[in-house]
């Protein structure tokens, strides 16, 4: 049942280090690819209807950049994702796959698809001028690799909606029959989808105004031109992200939608979810301000101005990333796994029977639970139930969290964690005696500071 190996990541933890690896990898393969060749799409449509060779070389400039950051830094984030989704979480990729291997085969392929169409259409842009036949090839190229950049996020999309909406995907748990097409067309796919796709080409825009600034320094007519079809389209987009976003938030479980405001502000200000109100009224207007005086007076705008744009755009959506993957807890496939790999169909039997007991990668000795083995048996459980988001003494440590209990309360701590008071925390799965073995070990590490290892240690070495 857990046939796979431990890994932990000490001090930052999975959770923190993925976070920064998906985050920065939906900037690039949203805002760069398919955005950005969206955006690029209409900047050429405009460049050869009106045999503009400014816009053109212009659009040229920003492909360029756009490539470097789709090839090198989205390529090797997303190589990142799967790395650390394997090694986090094999339980929860390992569903996910049996459901998605098709689609995800399929998205494999168009990928790679993609990515030879950007380097195909970087290497002849400029083999071909304005006005020949074969600049309108180039851009029915460019086109193809639009549509391409958004077919991918399509298909990831389906499967990132399928986490938090699943729908009804049984047909039977045992032996499971997953309904592939339910799968896919769960509630939250087409409303997330077109969220992602309005926000991408707002992003591009956003970015293609701030890289506009700098590739037109000496042609002030192109800089107006180029702000002004950017700004035109980000700002266009902002209703569109409004409303797939209010569609989007409709279809969140209710238990979801009483996480929401906590996830954007950590639970340190759970008490004072206006603060994640102030947060995102904040970047929605330093967007807003970036974009229209840019739009308003191309010529003037300063820099800096472009700057909190981006960082406003940033600042939404990697808060919106991170509300996703929170309200979603305890769960990592809503109503199916919890976030520690844990079925939940299979707790009732597991409390019965023993979580350690159906660990493969857990030594036999410490499958069951003894006076002489509990500390070590409630590591491994530590391991196997909590490192998927806390860490011992990094990032969000249980060690700071049972500071000052003892070793009974902490026990009583661990047999109420999905309550009223923490609905994100999955349930303890297992017996009491591996309830007892988890307490024991989480109260001796407040015996574990560095002057008693040190101590120790010495104490080993005179021996």
């Amino acid at each position: 049942m857990f046939d796979y190996p431990i890994f932990e990541m000490p001090f930052i933890g999975h959770r923190l280090l993925f976070a920064f690896d998906a985050i920065l990898h939906v900037f690039i393969s949203h805002g760069a690819a398919v955005g950005g060749s969206i955006i690029l799409v209409l900047s050429q449509w405009l460049a050869i209807k009106n045999n503009d060779a400014k816009l053109d070389a212009l659009s040229y400039k920003i492909l360029f950049t756009f490539f470097i950051l789709a090839t090198a830094v989205g390529a090797l984030t997303g190589i990142g994702i799967w790395i650390h989704i394997n090694i986090i979480n094999p339980a929860a990729i390992g569903a996910l796959l049996r459901v998605f291997f098709w689609k995800w085969l399929i998205e494999w392929i168009v990928f790679n698809v993609e990515m030879i169409l950007l380097l195909w259409l970087f290497l002849i842009w400029k083999k071909h001028s304005l006005g020949t036949p074969g600049k309108k090839k180039v851009y029915k190229l460019l086109v193809s690799y639009a549509v391409a950049s958004w077919f991918t996020m399509a298909i990831i999309t389906a499967i990132l909606g399928f986490m938090m909406t699943p729908g009804n995907w049984l047909v039977s748990y045992f032996p499971a029959k997953p309904d592939y097409l339910a799968s896919l067309l769960n509630p939250s796919w087409f409303p997330s989808l077109g969220f992602r796709t309005f926000w991408s080409i707002a992003w591009a825009g956003s970015m293609a105004m701030v890289l506009s600034y700098f590739f037109t320094r000496d042609d002030l007519e192109l800089r107006k031109k180029a702000m002004r079809l950017y700004g035109a389209v980000l700002l266009g987009c902002i209703p569109f992200i409004i409303a797939f976003g209010a569609w989007y938030y409709a279809q969140f479980p209710q238990a979801a939608k009483e996480l929401f405001w906590m996830g954007m502000v950590t639970r340190r200000f759970a008490g004072n979810p206006e603060y994640a109100t102030y947060v995102t009224v904040i970047l929605s207007a330093l967007v807003l301000l970036g974009a229209i005086t840019f739009y308003t007076k191309p010529k003037q705008a300063p820099l800096f101005l472009g700057i909190i744009m981006l960082i406003g755009s940033m600042g939404l959506i990697g808060g919106f990333e991170r509300v996703r993957e929170f309200v979603r807890k305890p769960y990592i496939i809503y109503d199916y796994m919890y976030a520690n790999g844990v079925r939940v169909a299979d707790v009732p039997y597991l409390n019965k029977t023993g979580y350690l007991k159906h660990a493969a990668f857990v030594p036999p000795e410490f499958r069951e639970v003894t006076d002489e083995n509990r500390l070590v048996a409630g590591k491994y459980l530590y391991q196997m139930q909590c490192r998927y988001c806390h860490t011992v003494n990094g990032i969000n440590s249980v060690k700071a969290r049972t500071k000052g209990m003892s070793e009974e309360a902490i026990y009583h701590r661990i047999g109420s964690l999905n309550s009223p008071a923490t609905p994100f925390m999955p349930p303890f799965t297992g017996t009491d005696d591996e309830r007892k073995a988890l307490a024991a070990y989480l109260a001796s590490l407040a015996e574990q500071t560095p002057a008693n290892v040190y101590k120790q240690k010495l104490d080993e070495v005179s021996k």
